[in-house]
């Protein structure tokens, strides 16, 4: 009795680590939650009603009739053979009761031709019979488990009253480290508890019993289930606002391009990201803890009967697994994406940084968290890959020397691949150019929107998206790293007064670095390098804006505009090309009729012959 309740202790002990173990299912379709209700209070009714049908039946005389049973091996020889030895449990109303073994391989030729393993045909043997007794028991106060030593083979044999149930082999005893007589006196003791437990819970009372408490977990159930239904509306509603707020800093006004706005509008679209991981981190958690209550709720109603207790195994059984496991992952992914935005908003609002630093820091900062992510990520499918086939049954040591192979054959099949990580490892850690900046890539130019270890996608100023592999990138012009300039040119007319068209430059320059709305974007005065050029089109002055990142193309629009303006006040006149034509004399200058001479000629000759002169010329 005592072997008996240990072994019942530890599968209770053992069920609950399986209902914690729930809360890695993964999420299934919100009808599946009613369907499981319907199903939990139908369990309930089904076994009350098989529990009352059970009791009618009489019990049915047996004989004990003592099969032929094959003498085990020699401890030697099986010991030499342990390979050749195959194990199974024994199990009743879904609980182990005991562990049995049998030979791999059997030379009788009634197992051979089955198909049948010698372990498992000896298992559901032995679980049919016991059924058969509880069944046919259930009302009776008494059960007689004995054990005789059978004159022949001198194995013991275990039966239940006249009904033989099993013969305790050799190869049963080696596996405790038993002798025979022991082993045998311990099964019977086994066998005696575990029937009259069984008989014990399928009487009225206990099935009643049961029926209300599987009552009082599903109303449980219900409940909350419905609280966590209103969680996970909140955070809906919550998800909304966090895609509405970032629509609109989308579509807000460009932010003015100082060191400490630029810094700040980057670190809030980190923060607008880590805040909608974490919101989904949320939903998720409470969709699995929705979904783990249903499924825990069902499982621990199915083991409160004796008729349901096996479906246990069935929740818990490889698919369901493998969908834990791609949840989990799903998990940790989002997890590690609002840990690595946590860490890297950390950095751009380190105070011991200087004003420019911080802003390239915020630049650098966007991009390393989006390719750190990635990597993250794929760190954890892979894992979750490997747990999977683990959980199948596959072992993992040919599956990583396989994969090491077929990496290698890989790595010279894809080296273009190889390269494009290599360069792409190369150009974050030299800052040759960052998400954010303007960049020119050969023909290609535009705004860098994406970029990870394999590809830098631009977007130019059509809105055309170019994709370009990192190992073809061998020459970058960054437009915008640090600072940017505004080379202009200024062709005047050759009449104009150079001097003063000098000064009404600089006067502009100097102006609009005065310029409140300016100034914070120019942070050196304009250098006017006098005149750069003297062609047919005029006098082209030239001069340069320093600016910041960015913002050369807006302070070179304000600055022709004022420039226009200023010389039109001056009276200086801008540059047009020139070009004259020489004739030797004035006699060989061909004559071009005017409009009136031509307009003259159409009026006194026919309409038909008049359009064919202005055809023919």
């Amino acid at each position: 009795m005592t072997v008996y309740m240990n072994q019942a202790t530890e599968n209770q002990t053992q069920d609950k680590a399986c209902c914690k173990g729930l809360l890695a299912l993964p999420v299934f379709k919100f009808c599946w939650r009613f369907a499981s209700l319907w199903l939990g209070l139908l369990t309930a009714m089904l076994v009350i009603m098989t529990g009352s049908i059970s009791l009618g039946q009489s019990a049915l005389p047996f004989n004990l009739q003592v099969p032929k049973v094959a003498v085990a091996p020699s401890p030697s020889s099986t010991a030499t053979n342990a390979s050749a030895v195959a194990t199974a449990d024994v199990e009743l109303d879904g609980r182990k009761l005991f562990t049995i073994a049998a030979p791999s391989v059997s030379n009788q030729p009634g197992t051979q031709a089955t198909g049948t393993p010698p372990i498992k045909e000896r298992v559901e043997k032995i679980e049919e019979t016991l059924s058969r007794i509880v069944d046919s028991n259930a009302g009776s106060k008494g059960l007689d488990v004995k054990s005789v030593v059978d004159e022949q083979s001198r194995l013991p044999v275990i039966s239940v009253g006249s009904q033989y149930l099993m013969t305790v082999t050799t190869l049963d005893a080696q596996l405790q480290g038993q002798d025979l007589e022991q082993r045998a006196t311990e099964l019977v003791q086994i066998t005696k508890d575990a029937l009259a437990t069984a008989r014990q819970e399928r009487q009225p009372q206990s099935l009643l019993k049961q029926g209300s408490l599987a009552g009082q977990i599903a109303l449980g159930m219900v409940i909350m289930s419905g609280i966590l239904a209103l969680l996970q509306r909140w955070l809906t509603l919550q998800r909304q606002r966090l895609h509405a707020q970032a629509a609109a800093i989308e579509v807000s006004p460009e932010v003015e391009p100082s060191s400490t706005a630029a810094m700040s509008a980057i670190q809030e679209q980190i923060d607008q990201r880590r805040h909608r991981n974490l919101n989904d981190i949320q939903r998720r958690l409470i969709q699995v803890l929705q979904l783990s209550l249903w499924v825990g709720s069902i499982f621990v109603i199915l083991g409160l009967f004796p008729y349901t207790r096996w479906v246990q195994s069935l929740v818990l059984s490889g698919p369901l697994k493998i969908l834990g496991v791609i949840l989990i992952t799903y998990l940790l992914i989002r997890v590690s994406d609002v840990l690595i935005d946590r860490f890297f908003s950390a950095l751009t609002t380190n105070e011991l940084l200087s004003p420019d630093t911080s802003q390239r820091v915020a630049q650098r900062v966007n991009t390393f968290s989006r390719v750190l992510r990635n990597v993250v990520g794929t760190v954890w499918i892979s894992t979750g890959i490997l747990s999977a086939l683990s959980i199948v049954g596959v072992e993992l040591g040919p599956v990583l020397a396989g994969a090491g192979i077929l990496g290698l054959a890989i790595s010279f099949a894809s080296q273009n691949l190889i390269k494009d990580i290599i360069n792409g490892l190369l150009i974050l850690w030299e800052d040759q150019y960052a998400v954010g900046d303007v960049i020119q890539i050969g023909k290609a130019s535009g705004l860098v929107e994406s970029l990870n270890l394999r590809i830098t996608q631009l977007r130019n100023s059509e809105g055309r998206l170019i994709t370009i592999p990192n190992s073809s990138i061998t020459v970058v012009e960054n437009l915008s790293k640090d600072w940017s300039r505004v080379d202009l040119g200024i062709t005047i007319a050759y009449d104009a007064n150079v001097d003063r068209a000098i000064t009404v430059v600089k006067e502009v320059g100097e102006a609009m670095t005065s310029d409140p709305a300016w100034k914070n974007k120019i942070p050196e005065p304009p250098d006017v390098l006098g005149v750069d050029e003297i062609s047919n089109d005029g006098i082209t002055l030239r001069v340069w804006i320093k600016t910041l990142p960015l913002q050369q193309w807006n302070v070179a629009r304000e600055f022709r505009r004022r420039l226009k303006r200023a010389l039109d006040e001056e009276g200086i006149a801008i540059g047009l090309p020139q070009q004259s034509l020489w004739f030797r004399n004035s006699s060989e200058a061909p004559h071009l009729p005017d409009a009136n001479e031509r307009e003259h000629d159409i009026k006194g000759k026919d309409p038909k012959q008049a359009q064919a002169k202005d055809e023919s010329e």
